[in-house]
């Protein structure tokens, strides 16, 4: 199994590129014609929770996220950083040769009083292959800049502008450094990053891809943890996750090494714990034992891109498919840290490759709630709520549907999902719009049928798991 420890960044390499595009491969899901309504809710949450923790937020029809970064500079001064990411979706693409491409700018200004310290305008083009990939709803396209910035105080003007909608999101900062309350120390706050490795000296551009919407997704590649200390000197960090919404208790604590580099600051590099810690707002914080001075920041733990909750009881309601209801009421009325022992177990008993640090198991849940959310919803019913939707998430894509209309008087309109091949056994549910309203219920027969293949699903999911767990014990002993 992975382990949750800490891993050391190598001193030296060459600084992230100062602008950086990334786009990754696949569309998720390129057949679904547009945002359902129950989509556009979720996103709308999202920002608002982004805007809220003081980051750039955008809005539904340009849903980008950025936020700004401080680290010691040369001598006196800082390194000011933005970042910023969106989905190709934000942007419009248009036929370029072989390629489909899209154009942003990004504008930032530093003001001192009447003065401006630092202006820059940056226009980036991003290009992708294929179609699909240019309405891709998850976070693929990355900018990234870092400045050097003189000590003082200062308001941050950053603008982010789509240049063929005109679609534009501004946000002002307030800047100032050395940080407030600074009292001597040169502790940096901990900074979400994709990749980093240590700096060798204050002069070299800060060498991580900076994870803009601080966002550890349950789905995805953890997130690394950077500290640096400008004084140099190695010793000890304490880092701890705290839980927001239950008045900062703690779920997760750990003390690790700030390792030294000639010529640069103290640094350590490290994954952030992710089954270790239940989704929701936290506050990740940090401070030396040898020093009065605590920095944090907060930290979003999702369950997917798309689906991010402010807090743990939200995120469970959304796990009722995956869990037992005796399940979810312990999980609802645990104490904060019970609640962080809980999670980890379910991450362990869910994970289908603990080879890998993601969990498989919750990424697929969630497409398949975005997916039902765009297919299935009815009227007043969102998607994966939704009879359809809910055998959708639990059995996934049905390998025959077929349709039928009424025939004759008293019948009602029915829909017929058979599964055969794509869950190894026989499946057959019969949905009717009774009402005549456009909402389909399974009947009867068709529930029990459900619940019964839900249960033989997992039993075969558990045995494939235990399975797979035994085999490098079972080879070892040959």
């Amino acid at each position: 199994m992975a382990s949750d420890g800490w891993t050391w960044g190598k001193t030296g390499g060459a600084s992230v590129c100062l602008a950086l595009i990334a786009i990754g491969c696949g569309s998720g899901n390129p057949d679904v014609e547009g945002p359902s309504t129950v989509r556009v809710q979720h996103v709308a949450l999202a920002l608002d929770g982004y805007r809220d923790r003081g980051f750039l937020a955008g809005t539904i029809e340009f849903p980008v996220v950025g936020r700004l970064i401080l680290l010691q500079g040369p001598a006196d001064s800082a390194w000011l950083g933005f970042a910023a990411s969106m989905s190709p979706a934000a942007l419009r693409f248009s036929k370029d040769g072989d390629l489909y491409a899209a154009h942003y700018q990004v504008r930032l200004r530093a003001v001192a009083g009447s003065d401006t310290v630092v202006s820059w305008n940056r226009r980036e083009t991003v290009r992708v292959d294929d179609f699909p990939e240019t309405v891709s709803r998850e976070e693929r396209v990355f900018f990234q800049q870092f400045v050097t910035l003189p000590p003082g105080s200062y308001d941050v003007d950053v603008v982010l502008r789509e240049l063929t909608s005109r679609r534009e999101v501004q946000q002002a900062f307030a800047v100032s450094w050395p940080p407030e309350g600074d009292g001597g120390s040169r502790l940096s706050e901990p900074q979400p990053v994709f990749h980093a490795v240590s700096r060798t000296a204050f002069e070299q551009s800060p060498p991580m891809l900076v994870a803009p919407r601080a966002t550890v997704s349950a789905g995805r590649e953890p997130l690394l943890l950077v500290v640096e200390d400008g004084s140099g000197e190695p010793g000890q960090l304490v880092v701890e996750v705290l839980a927001e919404a239950d008045s900062g208790v703690p779920l997760w604590r750990d003390t690790v090494e700030l390792r030294s580099t000639e010529g640069g600051p103290a640094t350590a590099i490290g994954p952030l714990p992710q089954r270790r810690v239940p989704p929701g707002v936290v506050s990740l914080r940090v401070w030396r034992p040898d020093h009065e001075t605590v920095r944090q920041t907060a930290l979003l733990i999702t369950l997917d891109d798309e689906w991010a909750f402010p807090d743990f009881a939200s995120a469970a309601e959304h796990l009722e498919y995956a869990v037992s209801p005796d399940t979810l009421e312990m999980w609802l009325l645990a104490a904060p840290a019970d609640r962080a022992r809980m999670w980890e177990q379910f991450w362990d008993e869910t994970d289908p490759d603990p080879s890998t640090l993601p969990n498989e198991f919750l990424r697929l849940y969630f497409d398949r709630m975005s997916i039902a959310n765009d297919r299935y919803a009815e009227p007043g019913i969102p998607g994966w709520k939704t009879d359809r939707g809910r055998a959708f998430v639990q059995l996934g894509p049905p390998d025959q549907e077929i349709a039928r209309r009424p025939q004759r008087p008293g019948e009602f309109p029915e829909i017929e999902w058979l599964y055969d091949e794509s869950v190894s056994f026989h499946v057959r549910l019969i949905y009717q719009d009774s009402g005549g309203s456009g909402v389909y219920s399974l009947d009867r027969r068709s529930q029990t049928a459900l619940a019964d293949a839900v249960r033989r699903l997992r039993s075969i999911q558990r045995q494939e798991r235990d399975t797979a767990a035994a085999s490098p014990s079972v080879e070892a002993g040959r």
